[in-house]
């Protein structure tokens, strides 16, 4: 199970969570009690590390993609003031190519 929740002024609030489960088999060699619990340790650590590199590879890292794609570091007031200047720019190059060389 996963939940986690990130509330920064800067990006807002953003809520994630799911549950993830997976399960494998393993033939082990068994000679007493101490063999099959080290056995099984085995076994969680190795899906234990799976699970983590999975959520970080495909949960987050698509999350982050997300993210980035729906919201936008710059405020809308100063990515309108950048359009303004981008077209106040591309308007001045235009005029100096239109006019006659002399």
């Amino acid at each position: 199970m996963l939940w986690i929740v990130n509330n920064n002024e800067k990006s807002g609030t953003m809520d994630l969570g799911g549950s993830l489960s997976r399960q494998a088999e393993k033939d082990a060699p068994v000679t007493d009690l101490s063999s099959h619990i080290v056995n099984i340790g085995q076994m969680v650590e190795k899906m234990e590390n799976n699970i983590r590199s999975t959520l970080d590879t495909i949960y987050f890292g698509r999350t982050r993609d997300i993210v980035n794609e729906t919201r936008s570091i710059v405020a809308l007031q100063d990515k309108a003031r950048m359009d303004s200047v981008n077209k106040e720019l591309f308007k001045a190059l235009d005029d100096k190519n239109k006019k006659p060389v002399q």
